[in-house]
């Protein structure tokens, strides 16, 4: 190449891919500020930004700004946090991932009885049902069903359903997500979800079934979401020993609305 500098960056990456190694970093754990990187190893910082670049290009680390930045050990998996209410696109893209939205499918149907019992809907009544998916850098990341009543969300499906679900049901219908509940199994992929995701039929998917219910308590959201296991990790945190009365607290009456079975498969 015609940048003198490259060969000294190529240099200075495989020495910081020893350093991680030799530390045995955990993805997500602080490595330093670049300040600390470039004092440690001797270099200008722009050397260190151009190394830097080279291993965030193996997802080896990533960069962050503000008051936690720095340099964090990563890896090709995406992290997929239980513990907040945030929406999927911002998360990815604070590990400074790219992302993109597919719509799939979009349209009205009659909720059927375990939707109308969770969504606390008189029967009968619709749902609005969308499935999407989601590629991160480029590649299939996760297939999302999103269940959503109609009578809360009219005129829903004219906006554009590749942006946030969580941003439009705040921004154009006021339901600020109070809190959700989520489980987790595992599950083998069938033709139809191997084709979009790109995997073999059987491969390990990693099942997300979510109720999301507002600040005033309204159950708002019914979620089916698929993400290939090859390229995810969860990540949550727990609150000391008073956690479940904590949860109890803020969840109100959820186990007594919502069956405990939650799989929309």
């Amino acid at each position: 190449m015609s940048d003198p500098a490259t060969p000294r960056a190529r240099q200075l990456a495989e020495a910081l891919r020893g350093h991680l190694t030799r530390e045995a970093f955990h993805p997500g754990e602080l490595v330093g500020t670049e300040r600390d990187l470039a004092e440690r190893f001797g270099v200008g910082r722009t050397l260190l930004r151009a190394a830097l670049g080279l291993l965030e290009d193996d997802h080896l680390v990533r960069r962050t700004i503000g008051r936690c930045g720095g340099v964090h050990a990563a890896d090709a998996r995406i992290l997929r946090r239980l513990d907040t209410t945030e929406g999927v696109p911002s998360m990815v893209r604070a590990q400074g991932r790219s992302l993109s939205t597919r719509v799939v499918g979009a349209h009205l149907r009659a909720a059927d009885p375990y939707e109308a019992r969770t969504l606390r809907l008189a029967s009968p009544a619709n749902v609005v049902q969308i499935t999407r998916i989601r590629q991160v850098d480029g590649s299939p990341w996760s297939l999302d069903t999103s269940i959503l009543p109609a009578g809360l969300f009219p005129g829903l499906l004219a906006y554009d359903l590749s942006l946030s679900l969580t941003d439009l049901a705040r921004e154009r219908y006021g339901f600020v997500p109070g809190g959700a509940r989520e489980e987790i199994e595992v599950i083998e992929a069938d033709a139809g979800e191997a084709a979009l995701l790109g995997v073999e039929v059987g491969a390990p998917l990693l099942l997300i079934c979510r109720l999301t219910w507002s600040e005033a308590g309204q159950h708002y959201e019914l979620g089916h979401d698929l993400f290939r296991a090859d390229r995810t990790r969860i990540g949550t945190r727990r609150y000391g020993t008073n956690w479940k009365r904590g949860a109890q607290a803020t969840r109100g009456s959820l186990d007594d609305a919502a069956p405990e079975a939650m799989s929309l498969r």
